[in-house]
């Protein structure tokens, strides 16, 4: 496996940041289907504007590009109906907390990434830290399996745009694209099951879904750069160090639980991060 640039992890790091706060609006919110919904169709508009300014991407990559919006159907219905039973620590912390070790094995497969056992042990410990950070006594069962099963999305869509990101050519033209498709296909959606109310509830909601579109198509973009000159699996890791940052914005704005676990977490994800970029 290659080792991960410092360029690619700055990238990731930056991402975690920016993908722990739009998270946090998505929590904060009345209606988080609706939310994600217009979230996405802000960073959709974004991405359509910014396919007229780049170069057209491969051909090849529209297969994984198509893969990921149909994975983020799903995506977006379980994440918010998640924010709606569990608090943002929990919810986020195994939603992305569990896709690093996934990823890994699904890389092997799909790209033929064999991690060194020292990148094995660094991501391992930044899943481990990450769960210790997140996994909070009492929490809501349902909301706990419903969050495990957005980890499987985010890992499945993650490997496919890894591929796909390679293939296009032009990272730009596919993030553009993709999220242009996302926004569309997260609209249609919401349409369809918050019949009439998306209109008027953009009207007083229009603020939260402007910053968290730009912040989602930024950092997501970071990632998807980031995966053209590092592994797909060190680069999810990195990213996934987002859950330290959204543990202390519930903590901060939401009044959620400290105390030593995620002080303890926390540390263990920095010695993870530290190994997997030394391996």
């Amino acid at each position: 496996m290659t080792l991960i640039p410092w360029e690619a992890v700055a990238a990731a790091l930056v991402a975690a940041v920016m993908h722990a706060a739009w998270n946090a609006g998505l929590k904060g919110g009345k209606d988080r289907l609706l939310d994600a919904a217009l979230l996405f169709g802000v960073a959709g508009s974004i991405g359509i504007v910014s396919t007229l300014f780049v170069p057209a991407m491969n051909p090849q990559a529209w297969l994984w590009l198509g893969i990921t919006v149909a994975l983020h159907l799903p995506y977006v219905y379980l994440l918010a109906r998640a924010y709606e039973l569990g608090e943002l620590g929990h919810v986020y912390t195994i939603a992305r907390g569990l896709p690093p070790l996934m990823i890994t094995g699904l890389a092997v497969f799909a790209v033929s990434e064999i991690p060194t056992p020292a990148s094995v042990f660094g991501i391992t410990l930044i899943s481990m830290g990450i769960l210790i950070v997140g996994m909070s006594a009492g929490a809501h069962l349902r909301g706990t399996l419903i969050a495990a099963a957005v980890a499987t999305t985010i890992a499945l869509y993650s490997v496919s745009d890894g591929i796909g990101v390679r293939l296009s050519g032009n990272t730009l033209a596919y993030n553009g694209w993709l999220f242009f498709g996302v926004g569309l296909a997260t609209m249609i959606m919401a349409a369809m099951l918050r019949r009439g109310q998306v209109i008027a509830y953009a009207k007083t909601h229009w603020r939260r879904a402007a910053i968290g579109g730009v912040l989602s198509y930024i950092s997501y973009g970071l990632v998807l750069w980031a995966m053209t000159i590092a592994p797909i699996a060190s680069v999810s890791a990195f990213r996934e160090t987002s859950v330290v940052f959204a543990a202390l914005i519930g903590m901060l704005f939401f009044g959620e639980e400290a105390g030593k676990r995620r002080i303890i977490g926390a540390g263990i994800v920095a010695v993870g991060a530290v190994v997997l970029k030394l391996a």
